[in-house]
């Protein structure tokens, strides 16, 4: 009476689908893990390399100027600048640069603000300045 090993081939089809199902998905969750971790790293180096600080602020006339140091490690370029009323949060003056101004890692420059900024002596407001790559820093200040 010979032997049959019918019953034994469906078990050994199904232990090698299941291997092979497993070895893909390792290979898939390890190139989607080095994936996440590469765009994460650039992205906190774009973040960390360009960081601003408004060093001061002052108003001559309706001309409103911004003292801004480059604390970071890479040259930034100023795009725009903005005034903001503290309470409402809405524009005062401002806008996009004519030219965008750059600014060295450890240097200051000064910022004017576009446009005409009728401020009243004594309120509170927003000085925003925004760089070509989307940094930005701000500061309160009270009109003089």
């Amino acid at each position: 009476m010979p032997m049959k090993t019918k019953g034994l081939e469906p078990i050994v089809a199904a232990v090698l689908l299941i291997v092979v199902a497993v070895i893909g998905a390792v290979l898939v969750y390890l190139w989607f893990s080095g994936y996440v971790t590469r765009a994460t790293s650039q992205a906190e180096q774009l973040s960390a390399a360009e960081q601003l600080k408004i060093e001061a602020v002052s108003k001559t006339g309706t001309t409103v100027s911004v003292n801004v140091r480059n604390v970071g490690e890479v040259p930034v370029k100023i795009a725009s600048a903005y005034v903001l009323n503290a309470t409402t949060l809405t524009m005062i003056c401002g806008g996009s640069l004519t030219s965008p101004q750059q600014i060295d890692p450890g240097t200051i420059q000064t910022i004017n603000v576009p446009g005409t900024c009728n401020l009243i002596a004594g309120a509170r407001y927003i000085v925003k300045v925004v760089t070509a790559r989307g940094t930005e820093a701000a500061a309160t200040f009270i009109s003089p």
